[in-house]
């Protein structure tokens, strides 16, 4: 969303517009539209979708489908030929950005080729809605890489209990569209929520899928098309997510080299572990330190990687249920290990 004085703009942009016309009928915006582009020789250009509204009937939530003629319009031009639009009596007005300073609402080409896209979809539909019903800061920054909105940028708010969400694109502080129903899967993490714990939780919940998969790799053995999938998914997931805590964002690069490299994505692997070798420091975690040691030791055959990660375990408790796992972990490698490390058994 972009948000500056629009006295500065000097290069076209799509303006949120209110119309109200004075007559009633089909396209009347565009008629408008095209009226003033032949008088003031201008090349305005207008997106008038319907939108969607929700509605409380007897208790019953419903859609009901307005026309956008008598609410929202959207018209991509120079600041000054837009005013001149809505200085006349024609409908046309700015939607004004209530927020200290007198600012109008606007979108870059981009968020609105995404708006254009979302409407397509639904059939030139245009689900638009007030934001007084989401918590923009309780979703992440997400990118749509697969189904129908590959591309679309906005905040992906999870479903209860379900593996898909909804994606919000924001028009101003108090609008905003939504796309339906899109899997998790099928979207990249671009930043978490600040307010969340779910960077943790699905890093974490990545970790023994990972530690599965080094064991087919120890053990020359082929990756099963599933936990294949779960590494794929993965880094197409968080490949280019960012984290303000560098300690999770170091970790979270330690797993992507791994999976990468298990996977075959070799370039992606050498890229990864060279990004992670630079935060290495903020690895504070013995616990977290030991996972990283194990996963290399084994994914670059390093013994002495082994060893050191052998040495620290050993002086740590394990209590919690991912601490235990990962103390079996290193005692199933050490009895693999056994005839080249007598001294580790």
């Amino acid at each position: 969303m972009e948000n500056s004085p629009n006295h500065i703009i000097g290069k076209p942009c799509w303006f949120v517009l209110n119309h109200i016309g004075n007559v009633h009928g089909e396209n009347q915006a565009q008629k408008t539209l095209d009226r003033f582009n032949k008088r003031q020789n201008t090349r305005l250009e207008l997106f008038a979708p319907t939108y969607v509204v929700k509605e409380d009937r007897d208790g019953k939530v419903c859609m009901r489908r307005l026309r956008l003629a008598f609410h929202y319009v959207f018209v991509r031009g120079v600041f000054d030929e837009v005013k001149c639009l809505c200085s006349q009596p024609n409908g046309f007005s700015f939607l004004i950005n209530h927020s200290g300073s007198e600012r109008y609402a606007i979108l870059g080409d981009r968020e609105m080729r995404h708006f254009r896209e979302i409407a397509r979809v639904y059939e030139n539909c245009l689900p638009f809605y007030s934001l007084e019903d989401v918590d923009l800061e309780e979703g992440d920054l997400v990118e749509v890489i697969n189904g129908d909105f590959p591309g679309l940028i906005g905040t992906f708010m999870p479903k209860a209990k379900s593996k898909s969400g909804n994606v919000v694109l924001m028009v101003d502080r108090k609008w905003g569209t939504v796309a339906y129903d899109i899997k998790a899967s099928d979207v990249r993490v671009l930043e978490f929520a600040s307010t969340s714990n779910r960077a943790y939780d699905q890093i974490d919940a990545f970790v023994p899928h990972l530690l599965k998969a080094l064991r087919f790799y120890h053990c020359r053995a082929t990756l099963p098309a599933a936990l294949s999938s779960k590494l794929n998914v993965f880094c197409s997931r968080f490949e280019i997510t960012k984290i303000s805590n560098t300690k999770l964002q170091a970790k979270l690069l330690a797993l992507l080299s791994a999976a990468n490299y298990l996977i075959g994505n070799i370039e992606a692997f050498q890229n990864f572990r060279e990004r992670f070798d630079r935060m290495r420091h903020a690895i504070s975690n013995s616990w977290t330190e030991a996972l990283i040691l194990l996963i290399f030791s084994t994914t670059e055959t390093d013994i002495e990687l082994f060893k050191k990660g052998c040495d620290l375990i050993e002086r740590l408790e394990a209590t919690s249920k991912f601490q235990k796992y990962l103390t079996e972990e290193y005692s199933y490698y050490k009895a693999n290990m056994q005839q080249l490390l007598p001294e580790l058994v």
